[in-house]
């Protein structure tokens, strides 16, 4: 079931009612980004000041979540609650617990697309179901997934079908024999069409009666011999021969590790609940009944109908909805309890979201780019409506603040712990960097400017030189730089940026104040708490020293006791790991010493990214294949720091943004818009970590929802008629006209591309579902447990095949 957003405060309210006030029984489990480290403290926040007893526990994946059902669910008589922060949306999540009666889950998710099991089965909707005896949910229990809108606004045809699908199961039963006796029809009418067309009008008895279904009692005698021959009976033939022709949607079972694969996506679970609700059928005519064919021919013809519905939904791909830690803080606002701590959390949430491309996206076919601008933009414009509404200029001075160009680097007094609007310059962790060490190491800017070659660097020293800074200045830390330059950084920038290309330079952000200890925006907090969860506060790189590079996992994996213990006991370390980084990051997001600290830290994990991807590009190692981009880190000093697949996102964006700038300025056509994929080498597991990442940023959307006109592609379309208009004039340059209709028959392509791509341009995410489909048609040794459905592990010797298979998909039509 589901409960809108309006309903938030009436489903906590029966939590604290209902739980106990001796023992923990609320259980909390949190996935481990930077969205779900800011829900989890504001969840518990509110549990603890209502003196709620609860535990918290963060998984890494579905095995741990498996484990930790074992641990905290299965056996635990006192549990009433469990919340579920960034987890579950994507499996039928009460088949895959077993949840007991008794115990109420609730489904706080981002991620898309939502398994409809969770949100459709039961009571639900609209006042949370209205049965029981407080006007919602009964004391069974059961899912409840919050819904941001999506599934009230979008959902609707799904929802149709899928309840169609439950009476439709509920009145007829078990409709698998009739696909096959409908096939089997179809077929012996196909074969006498055939006959008619060849003009064999009349068919002997004997041909007549082989292609009759036998119904006398001489012939079910035949099947009761053929039964007692064979052992199978005619129901038992059928089914194994649809099972041959539609194949099997699991693997089959393998001794290795790898083997075991958690299927995300599909038209969920057959419901045991059905609404007492009445199918009716269409007769052919008022006076008589349908005959029983006719009516097994419409079921099925509507049963296909409503499957084609559901599995369009799961076929579209992955993609976000809106950040958990903004649902948390719209729980907190119905309650009352809004606050700035709450609102810097929720601010950081939605920061930690767009750090890692995850764009909020709605699920209807006809979205276009303004519903969707609007959509996105419309959380950050309650966010920044509630900073001002909390943070009145006149007791905060902020008005002072507004009127300077200037970053805000320092409280304004000692008991300062206010937020504030601050316009923010898209350099990475600027108020701790140099102003170059910034700006060479920012996302935005390596894009833009080619920082990864000799000549982009040199643009970028003409750009500071162009604005009157030398190097000297911009090489030393910002807060020390000339306080003039600072003033003058925003309207210098104003002037320039159009001659770069630089329009989105400057963005709005929020700061926020401890006093004197230190001012930090919301962006450098997500960039440092996506850091500890990452590689730790010792980094990822110590701890594949002490392991010692692989040890007995590395190549004994095909079937070795020794090799299999090696690698479930590195499994095992990578799992405490990132338990200690949660509780690292979760302990220091709100603390301004934990967060200095551990600032370089996150200067070394990006310079490793800025190296990585520089190399991988200078090097030539992103390869074109037919379906999308290539790059493999399996060499260099950074390696390791990349086997977390957030770390690898990170380096994916990077890539994906770089080589789509490439390609605008080139006017590749026929590349554009190809998705990319990312592997990098585990050599301590003997495994490559995959991640397969969307087009990049939204194509003619920048990160905060705004159309950007494509200024490469409107340069060269004069030159195209240029180029045509000089084609119809014969000349003797032969070379030229040859070249000139390659470049047009390319930028055609490219037009034509960019027509027919609706689904492309909301940047929905396919790997997901071409992962789990790749490990179902190959035997390569294949492990999907992270929770965001674009992360594979694939054993080191299957790589190839694995890549090779995944060639052959649609990932992004």
């Amino acid at each position: 079931m589901h409960i809108p957003r309006h309903h938030f405060g009436t489903a906590y309210n029966r939590l604290k009612r209902s739980s106990s006030a001796t023992v923990p029984s609320v259980l909390v489990l949190t996935s481990l980004d930077v969205d779900s480290v800011c829900a989890c403290r504001m969840f518990t926040r509110l549990l603890k000041n209502d003196y709620i007893p609860h535990k918290l526990h963060p998984v890494a994946g579905y095995q741990d979540l498996a484990k930790a059902n074992k641990e905290f669910i299965a056996n635990n008589d006192d549990l009433k609650f469990l919340v579920l922060l960034g987890v579950g949306g994507l499996v039928d999540i009460a088949e895959f617990l077993e949840l007991r009666r008794g115990v109420e889950c609730w489904v706080i998710e981002s991620r898309r697309p939502w398994n409809l099991q969770n949100i459709f089965a039961g009571a639900g909707g609209e006042g949370y179901g209205f049965v029981g005896k407080d006007g919602f949910v009964s004391d069974d229990g059961g899912v409840v997934c919050w819904d941001d809108g999506d599934i009230g606004d979008f959902l609707q045809p799904e929802e149709q079908a899928y309840k169609q699908l439950i009476e439709m199961q509920a009145e007829v039963g078990d409709m698998e024999d009739w696909d096959s006796e409908d096939e089997e029809d179809e077929e012996d009418e196909e074969f006498a069409e055939n006959r008619r067309r060849n003009g064999e009008e009349k068919d002997t008895p004997s041909s007549t009666n082989s292609r009759k279904r036998r119904s006398s009692s001489d012939d079910e005698a035949d099947d009761d011999d053929d039964e007692e021959e064979d052992g199978y009976s005619d129901d038992d033939r059928r089914r194994r021969r649809k099972r041959i022709h539609s194949g099997s949607s699991t693997p089959d079972s393998s001794p290795h590790a790898y083997s075991h694969l958690i299927h995300i996506h599909g038209p969920g679970a057959t419901a045991t609940t059905a609404t007492n609700t009445t199918l009716t059928l269409p007769t052919t005519a008022p006076t008589s009944a349908p005959s029983l064919r006719l009516q097994r021919k419409t079921i099925l013809q509507l049963r296909r109908k409503h499957n084609k519905t559901l599995t369009d939904y799961y076929a579209t791909g992955s993609t976000y909805g809106e950040p958990i830690s903004s649902l948390i803080y719209s729980l907190a606002s119905e309650l009352g309890r809004e606050d700035n701590d709450l609102l810097w959390l929720a601010i950081i949430g939605w920061e930690g979201q767009q750090m890692y491309g995850r764009h909020m996206h709605s699920f209807s076919g006809d979205q276009t780019l303004t519903s969707l601008s609007a959509r996105s933009i419309g959380v950050w414009g309650v966010l920044r409506d509630e900073v001002r509404r909390l943070n009145p200029p006149a007791l905060t001075g902020a008005s002072q603040f507004t009127s300077n160009n200037s970053l805000f680097t320092r409280a304004t007094t000692a008991e300062d712990y206010s937020l504030r609007l601050s316009p923010e310059f898209r350099f990475l962790l600027i108020r701790h960097w140099s102003l170059y060490d910034s700006m060479l190491h920012s996302p935005y800017l390596a894009s833009k400017l080619h920082l990864w070659s000799e000549h982009g660097r040199k643009r970028l020293h003409k750009l500071l030189a162009t604005m009157g800074m030398s190097l000297q200045q911009c090489n030393q830390k910002y807060v020390y730089m000339d306080m003039d330059l600072k003033r003058g950084l925003r309207d210098k920038l104003d002037v320039y940026k159009g001659r770069y290309g630089l329009e989105e330079i400057v963005r709005e952000g929020v700061v926020k104040c401890w006093g004197w200890n230190g001012c930090l925006s919301a962006g450098d907090v997500a960039v440092i708490v996506g850091c500890l969860l990452e590689v730790g506060r010792s980094g990822r790189k110590k701890r594949v020293a002490a392991v010692g590079g692989g040890g007995g996992a590395n190549g004994k994996w095909d079937g070795e006791e020794e090799g299999a213990d090696a690698a479930a006991r590195l499994e095992d370390e990578e799992v405490q790991e990132s338990i200690a980084n949660f509780q690292a990051a979760y302990d220091a997001i709100e603390d301004i010493e934990s967060l200095k600290s551990a600032l370089p830290l996150a200067m070394s994990l990006h310079r490793s990214i800025l190296t990585t991807g520089t190399a991988l590009i200078e090097k030539r190692q992103i390869k074109h294949l037919r379906a999308y981009r290539l790059a493999v880190v399996k060499e260099g000093p950074d390696v390791a720091t990349f086997t977390h697949p957030s770390a690898l996102t990170k380096l994916a964006l990077w890539l994906a943004e770089a080589v789509r700038e490439q390609e605008l300025e080139k006017g590749v056509g026929k590349r554009r818009g190809l998705p990319l994929v990312v592997a990098a080498l585990n050599e301590a597991r003997g495994c490559y970590v995959i991640v397969g990442t969307g087009v990049g940023n939204i194509e003619g959307l920048n990160l905060e929802g705004r159309k950007v006109a494509d200024a490469a592609t409107k340069k060269k379309k004069p030159e195209k008629e240029n180029k045509e208009k000089k084609k119809k004039t014969p000349t003797d340059d032969d070379e030229d006209e040859d070249e000139s209709e390659e470049e047009s028959d390319s930028d055609s392509d490219s037009d034509s591309d960019d027509e027919n791509t609706d689904r492309k341009v909301l940047g929905r995410n396919r790997f997901g579902i071409a992962f789990q489909e790749v490990a179902n048609e190959t035997s390569a040794r294949v492990r999907i447990d992270s929770f965001e459905a674009c992360v594979v592990e694939v054993r080191k010797e299957d790589l190839g095949g694995f890549l090779e298979g995944l060639s052959m998909k649609s990932i992004v039509g």
